[in-house]
């Protein structure tokens, strides 16, 4: 989106942009594809890449890296790994490494009976790749008004959200996109030139007008 905006405003030639990340292979949970499809990207766009060396420390005028490099920068833009909400931490809740709260597939707390744990509060079961998204979160919370229904009416049955586990997204460019599909069966990531905005623009305005109760939902979502 940087690479776009400064291009629309007749900018990019002033600027130098790079990707930085401490792992060796950035969105490798994406897929093997993903990723050649990344740097592939990287270089149609003029887009450097410093990857595989811890992030040391932050400073005014750029990043220290493990390796002892330094990547001098006016400008950067750097989302940290997300942590569970600190009110868990003095909460009793058996917790992740990375604070959030551990689960059964039912989204079930063992040793807390009725207390359940669901989206961004609960630690995510599943296969290496997986990550937390949206929809996973809507799953959670409708298993969860299922599963305590049925067990006030002393009836056996309770979902699971592990066969909703996958990574489904559109990584908008600002002037197209990449669909990004993941699961225990296939990896894709599908180049969409210019449509591919628009599909993430249009998809905004659904999710938001959807939940809003503005316009009906679409079956199964």
């Amino acid at each position: 989106n940087v690479n776009t905006m400064l291009k629309k405003k007749g900018l990019r030639d002033k600027f130098e942009l790079t990707f930085f990340a401490p792992m060796e292979k950035p969105g490798l949970k994406m897929g093997h594809n993903a990723v050649e499809m990344m740097h592939k990207m990287f270089n149609m766009t003029n887009i450097h890449a410093q990857i595989g060396s811890k992030i040391i420390s932050f400073e005014e005028d750029g990043i220290n890296f493990e390796n002892g490099t330094k990547l001098e920068s006016d400008l950067i833009m750097f989302i940290s790994a997300g942590t569970g909400h600190h009110v868990l931490v003095n909460s009793g809740l058996p917790l992740s490494d990375a604070g959030f709260v551990v689960t059964n597939e039912y989204n079930e707390i063992d040793g807390f009976e009725g207390i359940y744990a669901i989206g961004d509060s609960a630690s995510l079961m599943g296969p290496d790749w997986r990550a937390k998204q949206g929809h996973v979160a809507e799953v959670m919370a409708k298993n969860v008004a299922y599963n305590i229904f049925q067990k006030i009416q002393n009836i056996n049955s309770k979902r699971s959200y592990i066969e909703h586990i996958n990574i489904l997204c559109v990584m908008d460019t600002g002037d197209g996109a990449a669909f990004v599909y993941r699961t225990d069966k296939t990896a894709k990531m599908i180049p969409l030139p210019i449509i591919g905005h628009w599909m993430k623009k249009g998809w905004g305005w659904y999710c938001k007008n959807s939940k809003l109760g503005k316009i009906p939902r679409i079956p199964g979502m």
